[in-house]
């Protein structure tokens, strides 16, 4: 009898364990445009660049000729990489490839997070004398009409 847990640690194994089963699965057709839209949702890469992933993931690699804006966006993400002797543009495993970018993107999110907020403390800083006037101009005419 397995035992039932709810919340997200169990969402995330059950998603896990799909993830498990449909790999187990290789005759089952990949989901093409499901697969395109999560990599367009999830990690913001464009619908040619999700296509051009899915063709180097499938075909083993692109020949280095075939270099492109599409092929400039996965190298900068460090989802695919020159082979080693330089003909080709290959993929990285995608647990490598895009959890690497996903890192990357997380930190860049928090880093524009914290200079987000170090502005609005500014912001803060420069309001609160203004505030404490008005409150001390409040006061001063409400102590002079008692």
């Amino acid at each position: 009898m397995k035992m039932q847990v709810s919340g997200p640690k169990s969402e995330y194994l059950a998603n896990e364990q799909s993830l498990l089963a449909a790999a187990a699965k290789p005759s089952r057709l990949l989901r093409e445009e499901e697969v395109v839209s999560g990599l367009g949702k999830e990690i913001e890469l464009g619908r040619e660049e999700a296509l051009l992933y899915l063709k180097i993931l499938r075909e083993g690699g692109i020949p280095k000729a075939e270099k492109n804006r599409s092929t400039e966006v996965l190298l900068s993400r460090g989802m695919i990489l020159l082979s080693g002797d330089g003909s080709r543009f290959i993929a990285l495993h995608p647990r490598l490839g895009i959890a690497n970018y996903f890192r990357t993107y997380q930190e860049r999110v928090s880093r524009e997070l914290r200079e987000r907020r170090m502005r609005v403390d500014k912001l803060i800083l420069e309001l609160i004398p203004v505030y404490e006037a008005t409150m001390e101009k409040r006061l001063a005419s409400g102590a002079g009409s008692d």
